[in-house]
């Protein structure tokens, strides 16, 4: 399966975020990890509107937030700080079929 972590180089927590994604991806197996720059996206793809980062499986954010409607870009605060990699693990075993 793929996971897509959203990302742009404004965001302070996107490497960190990312380099938990992948220590959780090789952890759980099963997974391959794309990082998308959301500036090299087009205008209209709405995967800009994400919040970053953010880690897309199946397109759905594994950890809830709803689709976006509009592409507009921004960093993302998770509560009490971004994910551990075994919180992020938890998310990926749960996403498999």
């Amino acid at each position: 399966m793929k996971i897509e972590v959203l990302g742009f180089a404004g965001c302070p927590n996107t490497p960190p975020f990312t380099e938990r994604v992948e220590a959780a991806a090789e952890a759980v197996g099963g997974f391959q990890v794309v990082y998308i720059d959301q500036e090299s996206l087009a205008e209209d793809d709405l995967r800009r509107g994400y919040a970053t980062p953010t880690a897309l499986v199946g397109g759905n954010d594994i950890f809830g937030m709803p689709k976006p409607i509009s592409p507009s870009m921004g960093c993302r605060m998770y509560p009490g700080g971004l994910p551990t990699a075994d919180e992020i693990a938890a998310r990926l075993r749960a996403s498999k079929p």
